[in-house]
């Protein structure tokens, strides 16, 4: 399965709430977004730290800062949030290296993973961090991509119900179950 690093998962989780919570605060704890997601308050400040770096996010020093955006969440694509954490996006390494493969020139395989990686990196621009946290906004992108039935996980969840059985099935004893 592919998948992005956790670091690329966590750091949006992490934009996502710190952007929401800045629509009430201020500033924001890394120690709130740590309630809020379960993620530890530790490894926030690593993310926050390679997002402070790549210029999205500006720290507050002291027993009353925190963190905020560095620019409106509308003008942070999701793309610089994961660039920003995990590196660049690609799903093999001779994608922007094609220097570490001798068969980068005329591998068909890597022609497709150029395709595949370039395609993510647009989905990931084409979105932006207020696109995830404006209801309004979100509801387009959802509609937008409606025709993905993956994107509906209460109603997976609430068929894999349906089709379970409850308790512990048993066998009759005539059927030669034991």
């Amino acid at each position: 399965m592919m998948k992005f690093s956790t670091r690329a998962r966590y750091g949006l989780r992490l934009m996502v709430e710190l952007a929401r919570e800045l629509r009430k605060e201020k500033l924001v704890h890394l120690g709130k977004i740590a309630k809020i997601t379960g993620v530890s308050e530790n490894y926030l400040a690593q993310l926050a730290m390679s997002l402070k770096n790549d210029g999205l996010l500006i720290g507050v020093s002291g027993k009353k800062g925190g963190y905020y955006l560095s620019r409106p969440a509308s003008d942070i694509k999701i793309s610089e949030i994961v660039k920003a954490v995990a590196g660049p996006i690609c799903l093999t390494d001779c994608v922007n290296n094609p220097d570490i493969c001798l068969n980068s020139s005329f591998c068909e395989a890597r022609m497709i993973w150029v395709i595949m990686s370039g395609s993510m990196v647009e989905i990931l621009d084409k979105y932006s961090l207020e696109d995830l946290i404006d209801k309004k906004r979100l509801a387009g992108v959802v509609e937008n991509h409606s025709h993905l039935p993956l994107l509906f996980p209460d109603k997976i969840m609430a068929q894999v119900a349906e089709d379970r059985f409850d308790g512990c099935p048993v066998q009759d004893k005539d059927s030669g179950g034991i």
